[in-house]
């Protein structure tokens, strides 16, 4: 029963678009998977009725092994973020330290994994190697292991399965079968529960641990697939949990984790597709002007159109290494509001102001040039319009007072690198002087917007963000710009916490931040970005809150109507309209 103290946020309006703080799952668009991609399950010759458990087993492990196989010729981004906790007597568990991995997945010797982010060496890693000896280890590759059941040995010498029952995920009918190993099958061996979608036969999701859990070497896991067009279902999501383990001094911390997959289209299925849509992009701002005859540049918008130069070539580079968005419905919303605040204050800048969507977890906005950068996570906890539009004036500020982008990135060979190189080689922060100006300037377009009324909302969500900072510092540890909060010492936009009302944590009737993943949602094979469909749930304590807190992912699953099964022996068509919802702040 609900609790009397539990509210219903409301919808917040866009002009164009909805706000909506969601709650449970909805599944992405499905990723159109590349043609030469699907056929690689065209390997079995005719597909044969299933009369039975075993057939379906069988047809699973086939289909498996074909998936791994394929995989091995991709290189998707994937990313981990890990929260370890300690008990609240109010609010049940609450962060206490993070983690955070990022990188490329290499799969062609095994899974491995190669970091944007600089690893610690020499010195450096004094500190972290005495802290594993009291401390849990976590090792990127060992969440990458968790996108497969057995990568090299899922059959029936290995394995034995019972039936369990037939259940839906979403829309989604799927056989549930409970898998462990053979005696005496060799180490690191899953054990748990399948969902075996019943048209292809595809593992869509496992939930367990691989045993034997040696010294807390394993942890559970529950891992979901995302349809990719009928027949082709790839690894996007995977939460893990464990508990704490032992006592006193030795005690090591439960955790909670996320990893997500993503950019799955390589660079040559892009190029493959550019040039099967024969279609041409008109630039921006580019009119005909036959016409009129010759209209050249004068030194001031070729100054201009350097920097703009520059600023496309960043953007590019990491859109080309699965860091950035594209164009879509998401960045719209944010244009809403960025056109909101730049009418209201009459700023009228060329080239044109805009706004792009890093893919990755921690906290942060920045600007390039004239486009505002703002990150997934960022966008996921965000409880209201306002604070979205708070997040967007200090980077508008920026721009305002014409903080220029380094043109040397408008020469392109600046920018040829490896992809996990990217973050180590482009950096778009600013110093503290341009800081400060822009916080003060973004103070006066926020009191002329239509948010100045409830910049109070804002200040609260930097109340918690300020009181949370130090158990999560590396949610708050920007990828590319700058700080939003340093520690509990200093926070962007700090005046507005002057009129915020009091912090109260334990109250459900005060909703400062939302958990991670409650806003957008992700298509994984070419990284398109959708604004959460879902219900307003009321919360029935404060433990269900969780601010900036991970929660399991509860996917709904869905395939495109009126298609009919995949043939092991046929090309499936590919799908481009499912929708998943890839994050379960369930409850909220």
């Amino acid at each position: 029963m609900k609790i009397s103290t539990a509210i219903v946020l409301p919808q917040i309006l866009f002009l164009g678009a909805v706000w909506v703080q969601p709650s449970l799952a909805q599944a992405p668009a499905a990723p159109q998977g590349s043609k030469k991609f699907e056929k690689a399950f065209e390997q079995s010759g005719p597909m044969t009725p299933v009369n039975n458990f075993d057939d379906v087993i069988d047809r699973a492990i086939n289909r498996e092994r074909i998936l791994v196989n394929q995989l091995k010729e991709k290189a998707p981004v994937i990313e981990t973020y890990i929260q370890e906790v300690k008990s609240d007597e109010d609010l049940g568990v609450v962060p206490k330290n993070d983690r955070y991995f990022l990188g490329k997945l290499d799969m062609k010797n095994g899974v491995g994994d190669d970091s944007f982010i600089p690893l610690p060496t020499g010195l450096k890693r004094i500190p972290q190697m005495m802290a594993s000896t009291v401390t849990r280890q976590y090792f990127p590759r060992g969440f990458a292991y968790m996108m497969f059941v057995d990568q090299t040995e899922f059959d029936r010498a290995h394995y034995n399965f019972e039936y369990v029952r037939r259940e839906f995920l979403g829309d989604v009918r799927c056989v549930v079968a409970d898998v462990y190993p053979q005696k005496n099958s060799g180490h690191d061996r899953f054990e748990g529960r399948i969902w075996i979608e019943d048209e292809g036969y595809n593992v869509v999701r496992f939930n367990g641990v691989y045993v034997p859990v040696r010294d807390h070497k394993h942890s559970h896991f529950d891992s979901w697939r995302i349809n990719a067009g009928p027949g082709l279902w790839l690894p996007s999501y995977i939460y893990t949990q464990e508990g704490a383990h032992g006592s006193g001094p030795l005690k090591t911390p439960g955790f909670r984790a996320q990893t997500r997959l993503w950019d799955y289209e390589t660079q040559k299925d892009k190029t493959e597709e550019a040039f099967t849509n024969l279609t041409v992009d008109v630039p921006e701002g580019v009119k005909d002007q036959s016409e009129a005859g010759a209209n050249d540049n004068s030194p001031v918008e070729q100054k201009r159109l350097f920097e703009r130069q520059a600023e496309d070539n960043i953007l590019d580079r990491l859109q080309a290494a699965g860091l950035v968005s594209p164009k879509g419905e998401v960045d719209q919303v944010l244009d809403t509001v960025l056109n909101n605040l730049m009418v209201t204050n009459n700023i009228n800048i060329s080239p044109g102001v805009r706004a792009r969507i890093l893919l990755t977890t921690p906290l942060e906005s920045a600007p390039v040039g004239h486009t505002i950068l703002l990150s997934r996570g960022l966008i996921d906890v965000l409880p209201d319009e306002a604070c979205l539009a708070a997040v967007i004036a200090h980077e508008l500020a920026h721009i305002t007072l014409d903080h220029e982008v380094n043109t040397a990135y408008a020469f392109t060979d600046r920018l040829m690198f490896d992809d996990p190189e990217v973050l180590k080689k482009i950096n778009v922060g600013r110093d503290k002087a341009e800081e400060t100006a822009a916080d003060q300037k973004a103070m006066a377009i926020l009191k002329n917007s239509p948010y100045k009324d409830k910049l109070a909302r804002v200040g609260l969500f930097l109340r918690m963000l300020s009181a949370r900072s130090d158990d999560v510092p590396h949610l708050i540890k920007p990828l590319l710009g700058n700080r939003m909060a340093e520690g509990k010492k200093d926070t962007r936009l700090s005046g507005l916490m002057d009129i915020a009302p009091e912090l109260q944590v334990r109250n459900a009737e005060q909703v400062a931040a939302l958990p991670l993943g409650s806003r957008v949602r992700m298509n994984p094979w070419n990284d398109e970005l959708h604004l959460m469909k879902s219900h307003n749930v009321a919360l029935m304590s404060a433990k269900e809150k969780l601010p900036f807190e991970i929660t399991p992912f509860v996917l709904h699953l869905t395939r495109e109507p009126n298609v009919s099964p995949v043939s092991e022996g046929t090309t499936p068509a590919v799908n481009t309209s499912q929708n998943t919802n890839p994050s379960a702040p369930a409850k909220q």
